[in-house]
């Protein structure tokens, strides 16, 4: 170790910290992929308690400017189901902002050669962050990072897809 600078030995502390998620996705229009009806099958982790099952059933419906209304039904374990909705606009090439029932402020989407990224503040104060991504087969991987003060609060791993009419 003691040849190893500090900022060699900084970069490689803060690495081993790191939340990211491997980049396995490939790039989709989240757009195209939630209009219509979706489901997703989740388990969402906390900093206490046990893992709950979560469902989420979704509607999308295009706008015809490119955007995207989104209502979930969501039901969590252990709780009674809820509904929350999604308004999403273009907001320039790969990116999208908008409002969500659960955010204070702005839904920012961002589509990277990779994945779909989602940035909010949640009314209380926490900070999401969630990851997207289609692997080959096309169901998308959902991976979410609930923050506060820079400590997680929660995590959830959930695979969406499509519903067929």
């Amino acid at each position: 170790m003691k040849n190893v600078g500090a900022g060699a030995l900084l970069a490689l502390v803060l690495s081993a910290c790191s939340d990211s998620v491997p980049v396995t996705g490939s790039p989709f229009d989240p757009v195209d992929f939630f209009a219509g009806h979706t489901q997703g099958e989740a388990r969402l982790e906390l900093i206490v308690g046990s893992p709950r099952r979560v469902v989420v059933d979704s509607r999308g419906v295009r706008d015809a400017h490119g955007g995207l209304v989104l209502v979930q039904r969501i039901a969590e374990q252990g709780h009674a189901a809820r509904v929350r909705t999604w308004v999403l606009k273009p907001a320039g090439r790969g990116h999208w902002l908008g409002t969500l029932t659960d955010a204070d402020g702005a839904v920012r989407v961002q589509r990277t050669p990779s994945e779909v990224v989602i940035r909010y503040r949640m009314h209380g104060g926490a900070n999401v962050e969630q990851h997207l991504q289609k692997p080959p087969g096309g169901v998308v991987e959902n991976h979410m990072t609930v923050t506060r003060f820079g400590g997680r609060l929660a995590s959830l791993d959930e695979r969406i897809r499509k519903v067929r009419a």
